[in-house]
């Protein structure tokens, strides 16, 4: 009877000590907080840059970059890329994994007039959205994370916006001479 109990003992303090330890790992996992990363930093540990996001999008739909950049994933490291292009009248949106490189959607959708007037203005431009991806980011070393087309104020300019460390900065590059604008730190 004494060696059963001893054994019993024996059970009751390992069941004890797993229970302390499992209570210890949760409560310690409970009170480390959720690590917050800026869309600059998320932009730049991803996997693929913007620049082969778009090269990805286009093997998946040839047409016009019209814009492109990174959505960050809430407040942690990595994102998806949203890159739109214009193939007969109709705009396409694909959603490609920063990590993966993956294609995770294709949306397509018809254009309206206003899209219509500033896509013709895009096509009049004497630079194209690439070209003053590379102006912006020889303006600021860093990593480009959103580029689109837009007429501002009568003038059609391209804005950009770059990651440089902890930063973000915005350039817009005219689309007709490919000068800068404008750089600030956005």
């Amino acid at each position: 009877m004494k060696t059963l109990s001893m054994f019993s003992k024996s059970i009751v303090m390992a069941l004890g000590i797993v229970a302390v330890g499992s209570a210890t790992i949760s409560v310690a996992q409970a009170a480390t907080p959720n690590i917050k990363v800026s869309e600059a930093v998320a932009a730049a540990q991803s996997k693929i840059s913007l620049e082969q996001a778009i090269a990805i999008g286009n093997k998946t739909i040839k047409g016009d970059l019209v814009s492109a950049d990174f959505d960050q994933k809430g407040y942690s490291a990595g994102g998806i890329y949203d890159v739109k292009f214009i193939a007969h009248n109709t705009e396409y949106k694909i959603r490609i994994d920063a990590d993966t490189s993956e294609v995770l959607s294709a949306k397509q959708n018809q254009l309206d007039r206003e899209d219509m007037a500033e896509y013709k203005a895009m096509k009049q431009a004497k630079v194209s959205l690439t070209q003053a991806m590379e102006k912006a980011t020889q303006n600021v070393n860093g990593k480009v994370i959103k580029a689109g087309f837009d007429v501002d104020n009568g003038k059609s300019v391209y804005e950009i916006k770059v990651a440089k460390g902890n930063e973000i900065h915005k350039v817009v590059v005219d689309s007709m001479t490919g000068k800068i604008i404008s750089s600030r730190l956005d």
